[in-house]
């Protein structure tokens, strides 16, 4: 009886053994040397010189530059590593709607093989763009690989491939570059759940960089890091939450994140208009140099046209004078600026309200309500402290 305990005891350590190695198995591939027909020795070349590429604080003399070259040698192995950890390859125009999604007005670059899409403004001109298209840490740049349907930034070789002294080598993918793609194209919650713990960086850039809006738990990650950053600063700092909101891409096209204007218009509250306030602050740097100085290159007094700004100026206050309606009585202590931004900008730039209505209420459902109510406010105002209209 003991005997045929041990048995028992002995088969179930080598199944739970087994089982290890098969998940194991999914993360690292030992193969020989002729699994992908590569050339060991370019790839051998390849890795010694990327580690004379710049990297953070890294800075050699005379760094490697990476082409065109290191990612073409790259893209193979994650192919195959990610068929492997069971990221399934959408059909060509399902992946190329899937891309539509995600990359809205950034600047591309096709080859045959791959497109470049630019996440890193930089300084905005085309030489310097092109000069680090394939930098290791300087952008964010992503690159679509048209043949296999996926998506990654640049990668060193040595964290995707290792050979062996025989030549055989083991090609383990990054966990984030897995979880990346399962979630933008494979629908993967769970995937997600593992990015907002472990890539947040990346999530950040997804909509700061590419524009991508459409996932309200990375919106509320987004906005409530841009928040804290400036959490102990001088109210008006907060503004600069707005630069995430309305920008310009590289083609100088103005933008309107829609997702996170949804996700403040849900997400105030009675307790809660940190964001709406920190809007609210950012309207009046459109309209003052002083205020808007503080931006840099991306002031938006400098930034964007009166139309524009009118624009952005409407979207805000679409949000901010119903919540001030709502919520004001409620709670005054929290909601204790004396008016909506609209009002102060209305009083300071009466032109604004003939560029709204021009523009036919910049198609905001509310806004031709708010404008209206707010022009009334301010004609009561007046009357009441004995001014000519």
């Amino acid at each position: 009886m003991k005997k045929d305990a041990l048995l028992l005891l002995c088969f179930f350590a080598f199944f739970l053994s087994c089982k290890d190695k098969v998940n194991d198995e999914k993360i690292v591939y030992i193969q020989k040397k002729d699994t992908l027909n590569i050339d060991v020795a370019e790839i051998k070349n390849l890795i010694k010189l990327q580690k004379n590429a710049n990297y953070i604080d890294y800075r050699p003399d005379d760094p490697y530059l990476p082409t065109e070259k290191d990612l073409l040698v790259l893209m193979p192995f994650v192919e195959w590593g990610l068929k492997n950890t069971g990221y399934k390859i959408l059909p060509n125009g399902e992946f190329e709607n899937r891309i539509k999604e995600l990359v809205k007005n950034n600047k591309i670059k096709k080859y045959d093989a791959f497109t470049t899409i630019f996440a890193n403004t930089l300084d905005r001109t085309t030489n310097t763009l092109n000069e680090h298209e394939f930098d290791f840490d300087l952008t964010d740049n992503q690159f679509v690989i048209n043949k296999y349907n996926f998506m990654i930034p640049m990668l060193f070789l040595r964290d995707v491939i290792k050979v062996n002294k025989d030549d055989s080598y083991s090609i383990a993918i990054p966990h984030n570059i897995i979880a990346r793609n399962k979630y933008l194209f494979n629908d993967s919650k769970a995937d997600l759940d593992w990015l907002l713990v472990n890539d947040q960086d990346f999530l950040k850039s997804l909509v700061n960089s590419l524009g991508y809006d459409k996932e309200p738990r990375i919106n509320k990650l987004l906005l409530e890091d841009y928040y804290e950053m400036y959490n102990d600063s001088q109210p008006t700092e907060k503004q600069f939450i707005g630069t995430v909101f309305f920008t310009k891409d590289l083609n100088n096209n103005f933008c309107i994140r829609q997702g996170l204007v949804d996700y403040v218009k849900n997400n105030t509250t009675v307790n809660d208009n940190r964001f709406i306030y920190a809007l609210s602050y950012y309207s009046f740097a459109l309209y003052e140099k002083n205020l808007s100085e503080k931006f840099g290159s991306e002031s938006p007094f400098k930034m964007f046209n009166d139309v524009e700004k009118a624009h952005i100026a409407s979207v805000i206050a679409s949000i901010e004078v119903p919540a001030i309606a709502k919520y004001k009585s409620e709670n005054p202590r929290l909601w204790s600026n004396a008016g909506s931004a609209l009002y102060d900008l209305l009083v300071e730039h009466p032109e604004i309200e003939d560029i709204i209505v021009k523009n036919n209420y910049f198609g905001i459902k509310n806004m031709k309500q708010v404008l209206e109510d707010t022009i009334n406010e301010i004609d009561v105002d007046k009357i009441k402290r004995g001014e000519d209209f």
